[in-house]
């Protein structure tokens, strides 16, 4: 062992004295034509982007289509009601866009309110994910319905209120004309008789 050291020692040092002493290769460096252009890398085009289209499916494609048409829909409601309503198509995309028209908060209650029912039996019959989707829309809706109804609930008793008011008023005004009257009244009573020059009443 004690010889395996010092021979490994020597093999090592030749070897690295042996690199040392072998003679480096120049670098040859070619020259370049003056007016040679670099070569550029074929330039390669851009697919064009494929626009999702609306379908009734679970595809993320698609889910990412509708929500787009929704956000797109509340600049260009009337827009949007002037394409659907000439069509005589009624697929389920179509039918689907319609009833969605018809939830904006644009719509009179009463079409709104049918809408809701509609699309609720809807959402049983589309893919889960879509389903998901439209249910934001079916809470959204169902939630100003209920606003609706609150305000106009308020709105009637509020009036009620109002005429109830009213009519107080009119109760009070007559029966302080009534107090006025038995004020007057019992003042005279209270008066001392008028006396004639004789001193007799």
């Amino acid at each position: 062992m004690k010889l395996f050291l010092p021979l490994v020692a020597v093999i090592l040092l030749s070897v690295l004295s042996g690199c040392q002493l072998a003679p480096l290769k120049p670098i040859s460096v070619e020259a370049e034509p003056e007016n040679s252009q670099p070569e550029l890398p074929p330039i390669v085009e851009p697919t064009p982007a494929i626009e999702p289209v609306l379908a009734i499916d679970n595809s993320p494609e698609t889910l990412q289509a509708w929500i787009q048409y929704r956000a797109e829909l509340l600049n260009q409601v009337a827009d949007e009601r002037e394409q659907l309503s000439p069509l005589e198509v009624t697929d389920a995309v179509t039918e689907l866009k319609r009833t969605i028209l018809q939830l904006h908060p644009d719509t009179p209650y009463l079409t709104r309110l049918k809408q809701q029912m509609l699309l609720s039996d809807k959402l049983n019959k589309l893919p889960p994910s879509l389903a998901a989707l439209f249910s934001w829309d079916l809470a959204f809706n169902q939630k100003l319905l209920e606003a609706e109804s609150a305000v106009s609930a308020l709105t009637r008793l509020n009036a009620q209120q109002h005429d109830n008011i009213e009519r107080l008023q009119k109760t009070n005004k007559e029966l302080q004309k009534k107090i006025d009257a038995l004020t007057q009244i019992e003042a005279q009573l209270n008066q001392p008789p008028l006396e004639d020059n004789n001193g007799q009443p």
